[in-house]
C-alpha cells in the first residue's frame, strides 16, 4: 500500500502542488481519513515533524511512503537519513513522485555512511597533522602562508575550499590566522587576493 507524506515549509511547494504530485503516484484520497500525513510549518516548542513520525509508524512490510520530492522528506541530510532508516526498519520503502524512483534502505547503508564519514574525518586529521609537521619543520607558528612551502600552501587551499569547514576551523588546522587566510586565499570560493602579486 502507498501512503503519502506532505511537509509544508515557507520556501517549499504548496499543499496543492504536493497533492498533485502524490496524485500522480496513485494517491487520491486527501480527506482526513485518507492515507496522507501532513506536517504544517512548525511553531515554537512543537515537535518538528510529528506527522512524519506517525506516517512511518503506520507503514507495514512492503508499503511505500510517497513524497512529492526528496526535499519534502526532511530538513537536512542527517534528518533524511534518519527517516530513511526508520522507513527501512518497517521493511517499507520510499517513493519519490518527482523522479518516479523507489528508494529502499539496505541494512548495510548505515555502515556505509558511517564508513564514509569516518574516512572524511581521517582525511581531515591527516591534512591537519601534515600542516603541523610543516610548521614544526619550518620553525614558524602562524604567519603568512608564503612562509610555508608550496606543498603546505596547497594543503591550506584544500581546507579553505571545503565548505564544511568554518574559517576559524581552517585557521586552527593550519595555524594560519583567519585574516591572513582571507588576505592570501580570498573570500571562500571567490577570487584569490594577491594571486597576481609576488610572494
Amino acid at each position: 500500500m502507498r501512503r503519502g507524506y506532505i511537509r509544508l515549509s515557507k520556501a517549499g511547494p504548496s499543499l496543492e502542488d504536493q497533492q498533485k504530485a502524490l496524485a500522480s503516484a496513485g494517491i487520491d484520497d486527501f480527506s482526513e481519513y485518507g492515507p496522507v500525513y501532513v506536517d504544517v510549518i512548525p511553531k515554537h516548542n512543537q515537535p518538528t515533524l510529528p506527522q512524519r513520525l506517525e506516517a512511518i509508524r503506520s507503514l507495514e512490510a512492503g508499503d511505500e511512503l510517497v513524497v512529492a520530492s526528496a526535499s519534502r522528506l526532511g530538513t537536512s541530510t542527517g534528518d533524511v537519513l534518519d527517516a530513511m532508516k526508520a522507513i527501512g526498519d518497517q521493511r517499507a520503502a520510499l517513493f519519490d513522485a518527482e523522479t518516479g524512483e523507489t528508494v529502499i534502505w539496505h541494512p548495510d547503508t548505515a555502515k556505509v555512511i558511517e564508513f564514509a564519514r569516518r574516512a572524511e574525518g581521517e582525511n581531515r586529521r591527516e591534512i591537519a597533522a601534515k600542516m603541523r609537521r610543516a610548521r614544526v619543520t619550518s620553525g614558524k607558528v602562524g604567519g603568512a602562508p608564503e612562509r610555508f612551502g608550496a606543498e603546505a600552501l596547497a594543503e591550506a587551499e584544500k581546507l579553505w575550499a571545503d565548505p564544511k569547514l568554518s574559517s576559524s576551523e581552517v585557521a586552527r588546522l593550519t595555524g594560519i590566522n583567519v585574516r591572513t587566510l582571507y588576505r592570501r586565499l580570498g573570500d571562500r570560493g571567490g577570487k584569490k587576493f594577491g594571486s597576481e602579486q609576488g610572494g
